[in-house]
């Protein structure tokens, strides 16, 4: 019935602004303000109705919104499971944001009017997370212009000038602010903030095993996710600084071309991979057992399932695939097994002793499970039934808040690179078409200057580096819950700017 009044309604809005356009056929300025206000009410009642199914307290107004508004090619585009994909990501945002309430609309410009596709933005602010965000909706070109995309990001601000802080007052209210994140059950997870002198704030909430109960605490190890590319980036680095191959080299130097499918894989380059400019798509793997994916050598056969989106080096396309093939290029160069190479000269040479890729189904001390909440089941859910069975050069692998505050101290000494290699690895790579990422580690420069590092996120993990560089601190968040990493990093952003 939801989706056959919504129907109706953009039926009744469409034949209103047929009869305006031709009551005011005659007058150009008239026709330009009948489409404003059309495509402004248009964004109203979409951005309206976003809010209302997001501050809904009916678990199925969800799913009954997701049938009414997004465009099925956008559901399709994730295979037979697009729909209920699309629920649980939903369900699971407004699970964690516990409300989000309308702050106010973005304007739209007479160049966003005539963009295609339109993209709707309002600000809204989080009941958990205390913080504003962005909520962003595509549509579609044609009518009933439907919802091609639904995104809810974090608003950057500027905190204000005459709020200062000093260093204990930072860490108290970072204190402060996490406790009522896990009061609320929005964060279970580590936190450790540094400055040059030493460890300003660390602490461990929540559980790592919900089963038994089991508390996390400082020296708990945690699913990186997509941490680990900056393993593997530092790993070919080092690869170059002792001259044992070139950034400039072609991936099939290291690589056999007959591995992948058809199309341009022999133009890659290994700069590109680094920096996710070698137009790798989203692969189609087969369904494998996870026990037949421990090493990288053992996605070799499905390499002919890995596609290119674009061509090598025309623009930036995030990329597992492209660190798992680095991670074959270091096997290959090296003579070691990729988890030895990171083992023997990132890990022992940081003195990270608590860091590696585990397999989940071995016994390891004081490991985290990841958790998310199951929409189906109605309850917390581990998530070791779904992740990869062992980390790998694209990600999975385990660390804990003292051997990634390690890990950033013996980077920034330069004792895993040399000064130029390491600058090379933090530096935005505009010339090779990635503005906001360099070498295996993401780049922004804003109101704290330099700030470099990286995140993971999968179903259960959030994990989050940053490294303050001009003013001399680290901040290591890790986090057994989905999302739980984010608001604590852009928490400690804002008061880093009040210092």
């Amino acid at each position: 019935m939801i989706a056959s009044a919504l129907k109706l309604k953009h039926l009744s809005a469409l034949w209103s602004v047929a009869l305006l356009l031709t009551l005011f056929i005659s007058s150009p300025n008239s026709c330009a303000q009948t489409r404003n206000y059309h495509t402004t009410k248009l964004y109203q009642n979409k951005i309206d109705s976003a809010i209302q199914m997001l501050q809904s307290t009916d678990p199925q107004d969800v799913s009954r919104y997701i049938d009414a508004e997004l465009h099925p090619d956008t559901l399709q585009s994730f295979g037979g499971d697009g729909r209920e994909r699309y629920i649980a990501y939903i369900s699971d945002i407004k699970r964690f944001h516990g409300s989000l309430s309308l702050l106010s609309y973005e304007k739209l410009s007479d160049e966003k009017l005539r963009s295609e596709p339109l993209q709707l933005s309002a600000r809204v602010r989080s009941a958990s997370t205390e913080l504003d965000y962005q909520l962003r909706l595509d549509l579609s070109a044609e009518a009933p212009y439907q919802i091609t995309n639904i995104d809810i990001v974090y608003a950057r601000a500027q905190a204000a000038e005459n709020n200062k802080l000093n260093k204990q007052q930072l860490a108290q209210q970072l204190s402060a602010y996490v406790d009522r994140l896990t009061k609320r059950g929005t964060f279970s997870g580590v936190v450790l903030l540094s400055d040059q002198n030493g460890v300003l704030y660390q602490s461990a909430k929540g559980m790592a095993d919900l089963r038994y109960q089991v508390p996390n605490n400082t020296d708990t190890k945690f699913n990186l996710a997509s941490m680990n590319k900056m393993f593997t980036a530092i790993s070919i680095l080092q690869l170059a600084e002792t001259k044992k191959l070139a950034l400039t080299d072609k991936l099939v130097r290291y690589l056999d071309p007959a591995l992948f499918a058809k199309g341009d894989f022999d133009q890659i380059t290994i700069q590109q991979l680094l920096s996710h400019t070698a137009g790798l798509g989203w692969p189609a793997y087969p369904d494998t057992h996870p026990n037949n994916l421990r090493h990288l050598n053992d996605y070799r056969p499905l390499l002919k399932h890995l596609p290119l989106n674009a061509k090598p080096g025309s623009r930036f396309g995030y990329s597992n695939e492209g660190m798992l093939l680095l991670g074959m290029v270091i096997e290959k160069v090296s003579g070691l097994s990729y988890d030895d190479y990171v083992q023997q000269h990132i890990y022992a040479k940081a003195g990270m002793t608590q860091s590696g890729n585990f397999d989940i189904d071995g016994v390891t001390a004081n490991m985290a499970m990841g958790y998310f909440y199951s929409q189906q089941l109605k309850s917390m859910q581990s998530n070791w039934f779904i992740q990869a069975i062992k980390g790998n050069a694209a990600g999975g692998g385990y660390s804990t808040i003292h051997d990634l505050h390690k890990f950033a101290t013996a980077l920034t000494s330069y004792q895993l690179l040399s000064p130029e290699l390491t600058q090379l690895a933090y530096s935005a790579k505009p010339e090779l078409n990635s503005p906001n990422y360099g070498y295996g580690f993401s780049v922004r420069s804003a109101h704290n200057g330099r700030v470099v590092g990286h995140a993971g996120d999968f179903i259960g993990v959030s994990s989050a580096l940053r490294i303050y560089l001009d003013k001399g601190f680290t901040l290591v968040v890790l986090a057994n819950q989905s999302f739980a990493s984010e608001p604590v990093v852009n928490k400690a952003d804002l008061l880093l700017q009040q210092l």
